[in-house]
């Protein structure tokens, strides 16, 4: 496991944090700071997540009253890391922007999953991922109007994490911890409408399961 994508997903998560409270009206501004902050500090470790950047923008027309000062605010955060790191950079590297040695690669190049145990656990992860999606979306129209958003976003999120899998530009496997987050609570919100008590049970023994099998592959 990457330590770069370890690091770049925890602060992603804050980054998510941030961005799912602006269901709250209160403290709009330093959340949406503190949201665009987040991603920043993640791209610094691994460029792709600057694509949550979007995710923060996208929460803001749901969320907001779209105010001028609003939209201005993950801008805000995201210049803050560009000047925090130059001044880091200055003084660690005596270079303005050695700290910025940063290279978005994109592959295409997927031969790295024809093992059996990428093909397994990709397969499974991706079918009780979409399995799991087709319910979520239904499941969408009949929450209260005021958790929609929070759905929806949730949703976008898993979108922008397949962006980031696909373009990895080294695909050993770590990449795909972007997803489990956002994957995790659209399985949990299905678990929770499951009717069927044999189903729900052998759904639930398979999560489990399923990673054990793997490592033994």
């Amino acid at each position: 496991m990457s330590t770069e994508i370890i690091l770049s997903n925890f602060f992603v998560l804050l980054g998510l944090r941030r961005t799912m409270s602006l269901r709250s009206p209160k403290n709009v501004k330093k959340k949406l700071f503190d949201a665009a902050f987040w991603v920043a500090i993640a791209s610094l470790f691994y460029f792709w997540t600057i694509l949550f950047f979007a995710l923060i923008l996208v929460t803001l027309i749901l969320y907001t009253d779209n105010k001028l000062r609003h939209w201005i605010m993950p801008f805000v955060g995201v210049v803050t890391v560009f000047v925090i790191s130059i001044s880091t950079s200055i003084i660690v590297y005596d270079n303005f922007f050695e700290i910025f040695n940063i290279s978005p690669k994109i592959s295409y190049d997927f031969s790295n999953y024809n093992s059996i145990k990428f093909l397994v656990a990709i397969t499974l992860l991706l079918s009780f991922g979409i399995w799991s999606s087709i319910f979520y979306l239904q499941n969408i129209k009949k929450k209260k109007k005021a958790f929609r958003a929070s759905f929806k976003i949730i949703m976008i999120a898993v979108v922008i994490t397949f962006l980031i899998v696909i373009q990895a530009p080294e695909k050993n496997g770590s990449e795909f911890l972007f997803m489990f987050a956002p994957l995790t609570i659209i399985i949990t919100n299905y678990i929770e409408i499951i009717q069927e008590k044999w189903f729900k049970e052998v759904f639930l023994s398979l999560l489990i399961i399923v990673p054990f099998i793997t490592l033994l592959l």
